[in-house]
């Protein structure tokens, strides 16, 4: 039988992962979040298998550098909870390297218990993922509340419109590009697959 955790060694134990999902939700490589924290990309990845353990300095940079606070690794709260509500006066900014790409928090804000986070997204005319194609685990599907976006995935474009969705395996290359007069308003959710 396999011995039941205390709630700091569950905290401990979850932090690899946790690590390891906002880095490939925001398209960051090893090498990417190692240029940005100062931490080796070699103890990065033992650090997200759970190899080594982090000190509190080594979080304070790899939370910085993921654009979160150190508290949003460790406050689990014993007894997570199973229902997110979020009140549309207090949806919170997510933090977004695109420029031109504005999310708004629509889900739960830590990763763990839900296999799926989503936001409300404003994308600007003109604004892009970039020249070069992503591609990460898991799923996306993005819902078009108003204006006009393209979309790559693999060798097709498919260009949404309002009312439009598309959904797609994220392991494809794909990219986006917001090709209408005005800014795009989206729900856009990802479902990370498991390792």
């Amino acid at each position: 039988m396999a011995k039941k955790l205390n709630p700091i060694e569950s905290i401990v134990s979850r932090l690899g992962e946790k690590i390891k999902r906002i880095r490939l939700e925001k398209n960051m490589s090893l090498k990417d979040l190692s240029d940005k924290s100062g931490i080796s990309a070699a103890a990065i990845h033992k650090i997200e298998s759970n190899g080594i353990i982090p000190t509190i300095t080594t979080m304070m940079k790899i939370s910085d550098a993921l654009g979160n606070n150190v508290s949003y690794f460790i406050e689990e709260g014993i007894g997570n909870k199973d229902v997110i509500f979020v009140s549309a006066r207090n949806r919170e900014d997510i933090l977004t390297f695109k420029k031109g790409l504005k999310l708004n928090g629509i889900s739960a804000k830590k990763y763990g218990d839900f296999m799926m986070t989503a936001a409300y997204a404003v994308v600007e005319v003109g604004a892009s993922s970039g020249r070069k194609p992503m591609n990460h685990r898991g799923e996306e599907l993005v819902y078009c509340l108003n204006g006009k976006m393209e979309f790559r995935v693999g060798d097709t474009t498919y260009i949404l419109e309002r009312g439009d969705s598309i959904h797609f395996r994220t392991d494809l290359d794909h990219r986006w590009k917001n090709t209408g007069k005005v800014a795009a308003e989206l729900i856009w959710t990802l479902s990370l697959a498991p390792s």
